[in-house]
Order: C-alpha cells, then structure tokens, then sequence
C-alpha cells in the first residue's frame, strides 16, 4: 500500500487526485510497494522559513520551488503491516505558479513534475 498524504491552503488549487498519482506512479516506477509520503503546497514565507531553519540559507537566498525532506523511520499500520515512511515534500505554490507561467504551461502539470523530482529524492536518487 502506498499512501500520500496531501496538505494545502485553500488559496492554492490544484487537483489533489493527480498529485497524488503522480507521486504514486513515481514511487511504483521505482519499486516501491509500501510506502507512505507527505505533500505540501506552502507560500513563499513558509519555505523561507524552512529553509532558514533547516538548510541554514538567508532570506537573501532565492526561494525554493521544492524541498524534500527524508525520513528513516518506519510506521507501522494495524492491518498492512510495516509502511515505510519516506518523508515530506514541500512546493512552494507561487513558485510553482512562476514556473507555469514562463513555461506556459499547466499549474497541475508543474506541481506534478515538482513532486515527482521530489518524490526521486527522497528514494535517494540525486541529479548532478
């Protein structure tokens, strides 16, 4: 079982069903069976904050469109047995929307994409 668990602002629309797929195809491409990731469409001033307490960067800094945040822990579930809980993912929402925009391209589509590269992160895996 994998399970994906979304949060967001009622000011950020985005279509939470294929978020959610689009995270799960991700993790079943890599062979991931069981498996649970958190979501979270934030502003600009959360992922500031984010990435002042855990990146150590100033507000001078750009903001971030997307941070993953690992997890080693696992989670146990009553009638699924053992859940690896990957960690979280964090999209900046204006950001994504800046990107959409000089892409000309869907907000579903970029938010998608942006969980997916983040969702790759969290299994470890790293681009140069």
């Amino acid at each position: 079982m994998i399970r994906i668990l979304i949060t967001r602002q009622a000011r950020y629309p985005t279509d939470i069903r294929e978020l959610r797929e689009r995270v799960k195809t991700t993790l079943t491409k890599q062979g991931v069976g069981q498996a649970e990731v958190s979501v979270a469409l934030v502003g600009e001033r959360k992922m500031r904050e984010l990435a002042q307490k855990y990146l150590g960067e100033s507000s001078k800094y750009p903001v971030h469109e997307v941070l993953s945040f690992p997890s080693s822990g696992d989670i146990a579930f009553p009638d699924s047995g053992k859940l690896t809980q990957l960690g979280d993912i964090v999209i900046c929402y204006p950001e994504a929307r800046k990107i959409a925009i000089k892409r000309n391209r869907m907000m579903d589509d970029v938010i998608g994409e942006l969980a997916q590269h983040a969702t790759l992160h969290l299994l470890g895996i790293h681009h140069d």
